[in-house]
């Protein structure tokens, strides 16, 4: 009898500790999960410090609204005044702003930042931006036989585009033109 009570204790004692494990096993997940949503919302916030940072620099303003509003006929005309080989300045700007925002398209894609986060770095802006360079772009693609060239900041103004049309927003007319004629 003695023996039956001590095994039936031993058991019970052993299912309340299991209960106990689980208990605290399924905390520590929960923890886990929270600690990951947090880190995962922590480095997004340090994303858009980062990506942030160049926009309150004075110059990277300059820099953009300089090849934003500048006006060409054609793509020779554009080669004049922005291509590399021609003009190197009107050129670093225009690469640095295609890389900045090609940067931000690669890591949407990659699912790093999301969408919403980007729109509000400035996604409308790229929006603008790539409006601006459409045609030059994809007339570079057909001359370089390089249809991936500047693919993911077009990803990225695709992107923003849905994010736009979800909020409701109405597309930005610009007061000046910011595509060249046909």
């Amino acid at each position: 009898m003695v023996l039956s009570t001590l095994q039936t204790v031993g058991l019970l004692v052993g299912i309340a500790y299991y209960i106990m494990d689980m208990r605290n096993t399924q905390k520590t997940r929960e923890l886990t999960l929270k600690a990951q949503e947090h880190a995962t919302e922590t480095r997004e916030l340090d994303l858009f410090m980062r990506w942030q940072e160049p926009q309150t620099d004075p110059e990277w303003w300059r820099d953009f609204l300089d090849i934003l509003f500048m006006e060409w006929d054609d793509f020779e005309d554009f080669q004049k005044k922005l291509d590399h080989s021609i003009n190197a300045e009107n050129a670093s700007k225009r690469f640095a702003q295609w890389k900045y925002w090609g940067g931000l398209g690669y890591l949407l894609s990659r699912g790093v930042i999301d969408p919403d986060t980007v729109f509000e770095m400035g996604g409308d802006i790229s929006i603008n931006m790539w409006g601006h360079f459409e045609s030059i772009i994809k007339d570079f693609r057909k001359r370089d036989n390089n249809p991936e060239l500047w693919r993911w900041f077009e990803y990225l103004v695709n992107e923003m585009k849905k994010v736009r049309d979800e909020r409701g927003l109405s597309t930005y007319v610009p007061a000046v033109r910011l595509k060249p004629p046909s």
